[in-house]
């Protein structure tokens, strides 16, 4: 008898707590299958740990002042191709070989002095719409010798993030959730069950609005991620990216239009193991094309470039003026971005995001159309009814 009062209170009380709460979320689902396997090809096996030989290099990395070198291999001087395989790193004068790294055709490198290891990123997927890395951690022994501490492979990474990110849907909306607490391990069904039907720690991310129209509507299971999943290696903190897909009724492939940019801090223990941080937040939420608010028209687009964290500018100033090769770095407030005016010299100003607006302001300018102080706002084009 007792037993029973306790799953009926429980059951009034997911029911109270679903009904003032009002957040049914979804997990992502995740398009990747399988485990990473490499098939190197059995030129690139070959490899010499030095220079010289058959290979073609390209260099990733030449840090002098520590002695550090990196190199992919893309071919053979007889015209084979590495099939994007094969990295060779030199520490203090010693070459190490790594013929079983898959580096793919954009391979980022950073060497942490303070621990003394290097950090790895290579495309194993790409291809249209498609771009997955995986993060290889080289560690070096005594004598200068690199070894393969650890890598993250992307089916796994992937998972994590299933676990990590949830979304919803409401009409022709989709809502972005972030967890904020770590799931508790070995609980009892029933308590499983109880912290399903009043768990909050999520966090709303972003909402974005579906342009596709002409697809069915949404599939059951709308949102996927595994097709574009890379890495941020260049600061201390190492972040991993990725772009959900939308999947319809209709249709083979996922959709990316209007989605946003994800991420989650990566935390790895003296063990390798590793942890996705509570800081999931939309990365470069900036990017995006806007409209001015005068006219309606498309006269500010933003885009972030992964290669050096910087943003690429375009802003259209209606029945005045257009700067096209403005370059913004994130700063305190917002956006910093500088530029050239009209008459050849540098203007700059700020960028600051209120909701879906952006309001342009000109900081720094010797052009005598446009004062020093000067704002325009510019509205997201998806927050407009019809776009």
């Amino acid at each position: 008898m007792k037993k029973k009062t306790l799953i009926v209170l429980l059951v009034i009380a997911g029911l109270s707590l679903n009904s003032c709460n009002q957040k049914y979320t979804k997990p992502l689902n995740g398009v990747l299958d399988f485990v990473f396997k490499s098939e190197v090809p059995e030129k690139v096996n070959k490899i010499k740990q030095e220079f010289g030989f058959d290979e073609n290099y390209e260099k990733l990395l030449d840090e002098k002042k520590d002695g550090v070198g990196v190199y992919s291999v893309y071919g053979f001087k007889d015209g084979t191709s590495s099939e994007g395989y094969g990295i060779v790193i030199r520490k203090d004068g010693v070459w190490s070989a790594f013929p079983e790294i898959c580096h793919g055709k954009n391979p980022l490198a950073r060497y942490d002095k303070k621990r003394n290891s290097l950090w790895l990123t290579g495309g194993v997927m790409e291809g249209t719409g498609v771009f997955v890395e995986k993060l290889y951690h080289i560690k070096f022994n005594e004598d200068g010798k690199a070894y393969l501490a650890g890598d993250i492979d992307p089916y796994i990474m992937q998972e994590e993030l299933c676990k990590k990110f949830s979304y919803s849907i409401k009409n022709d909306k989709i809502t972005f959730y972030a967890s904020e607490s770590k799931p508790e391990r070995h609980l009892s069904n029933l308590r499983r069950w109880f912290d399903k039907i009043t768990a909050s720690g999520v966090r709303e991310l972003c909402v974005r609005e579906n342009t596709v129209k002409d697809m069915g509507g949404f599939d059951e299971k709308a949102i996927w991620i595994g097709e574009q999943l890379f890495y941020d290696i260049s600061g201390d903190d190492l972040y991993v990216y990725f772009v959900p897909g939308v999947k319809f009724v209709t249709g083979l492939v996922l959709h990316y239009e209007n989605m946003p940019t994800l991420m989650a801090r990566i935390t790895i223990d003296k063990d390798g193991h590793f942890t996705l941080s509570d800081e999931n937040s939309v990365v470069w939420p900036f990017e995006g094309s806007y409209l001015d608010e005068d006219y309606g028209e498309p006269n500010l687009d933003i885009s972030y470039r992964r290669n050096d964290g910087k943003y690429n500018v375009q802003i259209g100033i209606p029945r005045l003026t257009s700067l096209d090769d403005g370059l913004a770095v994130m700063g305190d407030n917002g956006l910093e971005f500088t530029a050239t005016d009209a008459a050849g010299n540098p203007i700059g100003g700020e960028i600051i995001l209120k909701g879906d607006t952006a309001v342009v302001t000109f900081t720094s300018t010797t052009w005598p159309l446009l004062e020093q102080g000067t704002s325009f706002r510019y509205i997201r084009k998806e927050a407009i009814p019809g776009e």
